[in-house]
C-alpha cells in the first residue's frame, strides 16, 4: 500500500513538472482587471548571470521553468513544503495582454521579507534590499504586509502579448523560524492602470482603517499626555504628572511607529529599534509615575523590576544585530519580565492600599489589570512565535465596525481614563488643599506682622532700625524690643529651626510668651522661655537677649545665637544650648558698658549663610565688615549676595548714656 502511495505522488510531481508556468490573462472579464492569484512556478536558491547580461538567468521568458514545481500564490512557502526557509527563492508566471492596453499596472502581494521583479528579463521595481542585513517590514511590522504597484509600459500592438513576470524573492532569516517567505495571502492582480490605481487606494484606505484601533488609542495618549504636562508645569513641585505625561507620549508615539509600519514599507532595523527604545521609555516613565504618585520606597524589588524593564531592550538589541536568539525567545523574557513588574506593582497597591491611601485604593483594579494583560499579552505573542501556538492572538479584533478594536486596545483605553479620573481628583484634592494652606499662610503672614513690627516703638534714648527679609511667605526669624519705665531697653532676638507655617506659629508662641514674662533680666527670659518651649517643638529656637540701661549698662545672655557686633566689631558672649532641647537650660550672663554714640548690630544666620552662584558664603569675616552700617543696607548686601535663609537685621545705637 505505501509503494503504491508513493509511485501516485511521483505521478503527481512530474505531471506538475511538466506544466508550463500558469498564463493569467487579461483579455477575459468585463473589465480589464484580473486575479494573478493561483499557481506560480518556484525553485530556491538564487538564479545565475545571463551570458553578457545584468538580468539573472531564472528572470529570462525564454527560460524553460517547466521542471520547478508549483506552488499556491496565496500562502507562504512555508505551509507548501519549505518550513524553516530563509534567503532567496524565485516565483515565475506568465500574464497575457490584450491588444490596445498600452499601460498596465501589477498589484503584487504581500510577501516576506524583500524582493526585486522583473519583467521579460527587465527589472521593474523592488521592495526592500535584496539580501539585506535584516528585514523590511511589510507594513504594520510583523502584521499585514504591504502591497507593491508597478506599472508597464506595453507600447502598442494589435495582437496580444504575453510577458514573464519573476519575483526575486529574499526571506530574513530572524522570521524564517514562525515566518514562511513568499507570499502571505492572495490579493494579486494585473489590469489597467487606472482601476489598478483605484483598487490600490481603496486597499490603503482599508489598511488605514484596520488601523483605527491604534489610532484612536494613539490620539487618547497624546491627549493624555498634553493633560499630564500641563498639569505638571502649574504644579511642578508634584512629578507624578511628568512621569505621566512621558508615560503617554512614549505610548503614542509607539502607536505612532507601529501604524506607519502597517502602512508603508520601514527597515526593520530603523524602526524595531525606534519601538524598543520608546517601549523602554514608557516601561520606566510607568514604574517612575506609580512610585512617585504612591510615594514607594525604592526597594530591591523596585530595582529589580526596573532591570525588568532594561532586560528584554538588550535582548532585543542583540538580536538585530547579532542573531544570538530568536525573536520569539526575547518575547518570552519580556513576558518573563512582566511577571516582575507586576510582583513590584502588586506589593505597591496593596501595600499602600492597606495604609489607607486614597489613590492606591482607586489605583488597584485598573492597574492590576493592565500589568496581568501585558504579561498574558506578550506571553501569547511568544508562544506563537516560538511554534508553541498555531493563531496569533496579537491583533484579535472584539469589534469590526467601525474599525477593528482588539482587546489591547479596550484594556489600556479603560487604564487611560481611569488614569485620568484619579489624576484629575487628586489634582483637585491638591488644589483644595493648596488654598486652605494660602489661607492659614495669609493668616499668618497677618499675625507675624503684628508680631514683629516693621516699626520699632518709642524708645527714648536709643534709636533702633530693623529689617526683616523672610525667605518665604512667613519665617522664622523674630525680633522684639521692650522699653522700660526705668529708660532701659529690652532686645530679644532669635530664629527658629525651619520655615514656613511651623516655623511662624513657635514664633508667635514665642512672641506671646515674651510679652507673659515678669523679669526682664536676660538669663532669667531665656529660662523662661526655654521652660515654654521644651516638648512643644519638635526643633529648637536660637535666642539672645540684652538688656541696656540708660546709663549704658549692659547684659548679656546668648542661647545659641551669633553674637552681636559693636561698632563693627564682634561682641565676646558666653553662649548656652538653644532653647527647646533640655527642660531646665541656664544661661550666663556677660557685662557690658556703652558709651554714647556705640552701635549694636544683632543678625540672624541668614545674613551669614547667603550665598552667591559660586556657592561661596558671604560669612563673618564680610558680615562683620559691614555690620557698622544701617540695619537696611546690612539686610540688601545679605540679599543681594544671594538668600537662602530668613534674613532679620537688629541696629541699636546710644543717643545719650547718663552713667549713674
Amino acid at each position: 500500500m505505501k509503494k503504491t502511495t508513493l509511485f501516485v505522488l511521483l505521478l503527481l510531481i512530474c505531471a506538475c513538472s511538466g506544466l508550463r508556468a500558469q498564463n493569467f490573462s487579461l483579455i477575459t472579464g468585463r473589465e480589464p482587471v484580473a486575479s494573478l492569484d493561483g499557481l506560480w512556478r518556484f525553485h530556491t536558491g538564487d538564479s545565475p548571470q545571463a551570458n553578457g547580461a545584468k538580468a539573472p538567468r531564472w528572470a529570462d521568458p525564454n527560460f524553460d521553468d517547466s521542471q520547478w514545481p508549483l506552488l499556491h500564490s496565496d500562502e507562504s512557502w512555508a505551509k507548501q513544503g519549505y518550513k524553516g526557509y530563509s534567503g532567496y527563492a524565485w516565483y515565475r508566471f506568465t500574464v497575457i495582454v490584450p491588444p490596445g492596453m498600452n499601460h498596465i499596472s501589477m498589484l503584487l502581494p504581500p510577501m516576506r521579507t524583500s524582493y526585486q521583479v522583473f519583467v521579460d528579463g527587465r527589472r521593474v521595481g523592488s521592495f526592500g534590499q535584496t539580501p539585506a542585513p535584516a528585514a523590511v517590514h511589510v507594513a504594520a511590522g510583523v502584521h499585514l504586509p504591504l502591497e507593491a504597484q508597478y506599472r508597464l509600459n506595453l507600447g502598442s500592438s494589435s495582437e496580444p502579448r504575453k510577458i514573464t513576470v519573476a519575483l526575486r524573492v529574499w526571506h530574513w532569516p530572524g522570521w524564517s523560524r514562525y515566518y514562511g517567505g513568499g507570499p502571505v495571502n492572495g490579493g494579486a492582480l494585473g489590469g489597467k492602470s487606472s482601476l489598478i490605481d483605484a483598487r490600490f487606494q481603496r486597499l490603503k484606505d482599508s489598511r488605514l482603517l484596520s488601523s483605527g484601533g491604534d489610532y484612536s488609542m494613539g490620539l487618547l495618549c497624546l491627549i493624555a499626555g498634553i493633560m499630564g504636562m500641563v498639569l505638571f508645569l502649574v504644579r511642578r513641585k508634584e512629578t507624578e504628572y511628568f512621569w505621566f505625561a512621558l508615560n503617554q507620549f512614549a505610548d503614542s508615539m509607539t502607536l505612532g511607529v507601529t501604524i506607519f509600519m502597517h502602512v508603508y514599507a520601514a527597515p526593520l532595523i530603523g524602526s524595531d529599534v525606534l519601538h524598543a527604545v520608546l517601549l523602554l521609555i514608557s516601561g520606566l516613565s510607568y514604574l517612575m509615575f506609580l512610585q512617585t504618585l504612591l510615594r514607594g520606597r525604592r526597594s530591591m524589588l523596585f530595582y529589580l523590576a526596573v532591570a525588568a524593564i532594561i532586560m528584554p531592550f538588550i535582548l532585543f538589541i542583540t538580536v538585530l544585530f547579532q542573531s544570538w536568539f530568536s525573536v520569539g525567545a526575547v518575547d518570552l523574557a519580556r513576558a518573563i519580565c512582566m511577571l516582575v513588574v507586576l510582583v513590584w506593582v502588586g506589593d505597591l497597591l496593596v501595600r499602600r492600599a492597606k495604609e489607607g491611601l486614597p489613590d492606591a485604593r482607586l489605583l488597584l483594579a485598573p492597574v492590576l489589570i493592565s500589568a496581568v494583560w501585558n504579561a498574558v499579552w506578550w506571553a501569547l505573542w511568544a508562544f506563537f512565535q516560538l511554534g508553541w501556538l498555531t493563531v496569533s492572538y496579537r491583533n484579535s479584533a472584539l469589534f469590526r465596525h467601525p474599525f477593528p478594536l482588539n482587546v489591547d486596545n479596550l484594556v489600556e483605553a479603560l487604564f487611560l481614563l481611569a488614569m485620568l479620573a484619579i489624576l484629575s481628583n487628586r489634582f483637585t484634592r491638591s488644589r483644595r488643599e493648596e488654598q486652605r494652606m494660602e489661607g492659614e499662610l495669609e493668616a499668618a503672614r497677618s499675625m507675624q506682622s503684628m508680631l514683629v513690627p516693621v516699626t520699632p516703638p518709642c524708645t527714648p534714648g536709643f534709636t533702633v532700625e530693623s529689617v526683616y527679609i523672610p525667605a518665604s511667605e512667613v519665617g522664622g526669624d523674630f525680633f522684639q524690643i521692650q522699653p522700660g519705665d526705668d529708660g532701659s531697653l529690652l532686645v530679644v532676638v532669635g530664629d527658629v529651626s525651619g520655615k514656613g507655617l511651623k516655623a511662624a506659629m513657635t514664633v508667635s508662641t514665642i512672641v506671646g510668651a515674651l510679652r507673659g514674662c515678669s523679669s526682664r533680666g536676660p538669663a532669667d527670659v531665656l529660662a523662661y522661655l526655654n521652660r515654654v518651649l521644651h516638648g512643644q517643638i519638635s526643633g529648637f529656637v536660637t535666642c539672645c537677649a540684652a538688656r541696656i540701661a540708660a546709663d549704658g549698662a549692659m547684659t548679656l545672655a546668648n542661647a545659641g545665637h551669633l553674637s552681636p557686633y559693636r561698632n563693627g566689631k564682634e561682641m565676646v558672649v558666653n553662649s548656652g544650648l538653644p532653647l527647646g532641647i533640655l527642660a531646665e537650660g541656664s544661661y550666663e550672663e556677660t557685662h557690658y558698658q556703652l558709651a554714647t554714640g556705640d552701635r549694636l548690630t544683632f543678625v540672624s544666620d541668614g545674613v551669614v549663610e547667603a550665598t552667591n552662584e559660586k556657592k561661596e558664603l558671604l560669612g563673618f569675616e564680610r558680615t562683620q565688615a559691614i555690620s557698622n552700617q544701617p540695619a537696611q543696607a546690612i539686610a540688601e548686601a545679605a540679599k543681594q549676595f544671594g538668600q537662602e535663609d530668613d534674613i532679620s537685621v537688629l541696629s541699636v545705637q546710644v543717643l545719650a548714656a547718663t552713667p549713674a
